[in-house]
């Protein structure tokens, strides 16, 4: 079994990797870096014969159009995965073509991705040419899988994997097969995870320290922004919530697929108090008045949150509360550190009070570590991270299993 490393390496973004092995291809994600520039992963050299789709986001997902360009391949992937990510992929063209002109795939290119779906079961065995397939819940966001692939050896590649319940997904234990070698995502391999619990105890007590004025609540529009709104639901928050943005789409599909997440009665009650926000006099509105806003987008690279921030970026009794990851260059990663708002139209003083929150769908360094040792396959290979040789060397130091860290272009035999 060879596995050929077509991007996320060294890096976060652009996932693909290609699993040959027993004459078959197997393509494992096919994502783009967005930030702060675009980089597209390697193009495969071979037919494609089975291609798998972890999760929406659209580090692992968001060249996968791109594929259907050249050729056919089944596509597997839960259906809330397909779903969501057809909503993700329609905006990156709707986003592409405004800002740089052109998008690499068009809406014919995601229709012909549909028209190749295979939809997945979680535990459910399937056969790819000579080879065995299997997904894993990843507790990640709605849908989300671990991909194990089973041949003349067999391989666990994680995806983005949660280890801990959230008020959204519930986590459970599982009994993976015996593995060989095991591909880990490393975003959070530096470092832990603050306590969910102090932290959620200190966003609440900040959200009702603001409770007369404006809370903004910029944030990924798939998991974390449902996430949101049911913490502040399960604390009792009664004040006005907003929800603006492509997180409204997302949470329709969301609570669609109700199987995918821990309590979809009370999601559909949560969002029935939340007011949608469609029009801009709505915005102004809610400005003058002030509530909670759950919006897009995440990194504030888009979306709502720059409307919204360049109306209030002087308001007395307002705050902008970040709860995810920041990757370096965006606007929200400038703004905790500058408190400079700047993207290619506009630079400008933010100068209501930010603060930084992490409510993270990752598994932290103790959850990742602990996995590997659960799991303890023969190998481990590193991707999905600013500094996956340190960890790959640090596994293999404290866990006396072979671990590595491929560079882009490289392959490595199992």
């Amino acid at each position: 079994m060879i596995i050929e490393f077509l991007g996320g390496c060294e890096e976060i973004g652009r996932e693909a990797f290609l699993v040959k092995d027993k004459n078959t291809n197997v393509l494992l994600e096919y994502g783009v870096e967005l930030q702060p520039n675009i980089k597209l992963p390697l193009l495969p050299a071979v037919k494609i014969d089975g291609f798998f789709v972890s999760h929406a986001h659209l580090d692992h997902s968001g060249m996968v159009p791109l594929i259907y360009k050249f050729q056919n391949p089944t596509l597997y992937a839960t259906p809330a995965t397909l779903d969501l990510m057809n909503l993700l992929l329609e905006d990156y063209i709707k986003v592409a073509n405004l800002t740089r002109g052109f998008s690499e795939y068009q809406k014919y290119d995601i229709a012909k991705m549909n028209k190749h779906f295979k939809p997945c079961s979680y535990n459910q065995k399937f056969k790819i040419g000579k080879l065995v397939a299997k997904l894993f819940d990843a507790s990640h966001i709605p849908g989300s899988a671990s991909i194990y692939i089973s041949g003349s050896k067999s391989i666990l590649y994680t995806g983005d994997i949660n280890t801990i319940s959230t008020y959204l997904l519930d986590y459970k234990e599982i009994n993976y097969p015996k593995i060989d070698c095991l591909i880990t995502e490393s975003t959070y391999s530096e470092r832990e995870h603050p306590d969910r619990k102090t932290e959620e105890k200190r966003f609440i007590e900040k959200i009702t320290e603001y409770e007369n004025g404006l809370v903004l609540l910029p944030t990924f529009a798939v998991g974390r922004a449902q996430e949101l709104l049911l913490m502040l639901y399960s604390n009792g928050i009664k004040r006005e919530i907003y929800l603006d943005g492509m997180a409204q789409k997302a949470s329709d599909i969301i609570l669609y697929y109700k199987k995918y997440i821990k309590n979809s009665d009370i999601l559909k009650k949560v969002l029935k108090k939340v007011n949608f926000v469609r029009m801009k006099k709505q915005r102004d509105k809610i400005i003058k008045n002030g509530g909670i806003v759950v919006t897009t987008s995440g990194m504030l690279n888009g979306g709502p949150i720059v409307y919204y921030l360049k109306k209030v970026r002087n308001m007395k009794n307002t705050c902008l509360l970040i709860t995810g990851y920041q990757a370096p260059g965006t606007p929200g990663e400038k703004i905790l550190r500058t408190r400079y708002f700047e993207n290619e139209e506009n630079k400008f003083k933010v100068n209501i009070e930010v603060q930084k929150f992490d409510f993270s769908g990752h598994a932290g360094r103790k959850e990742l570590f602990n996995l590997i040792k659960k799991i303890s396959p023969k190998k481990v290979i590193c991707v999905h991270g600013d500094n996956t040789r340190k960890f790959a060397t640090e596994i293999t130091k404290k866990l006396d299993i072979e671990a590595s860290a491929p560079k882009i272009g490289e392959s490595i035999e199992i």
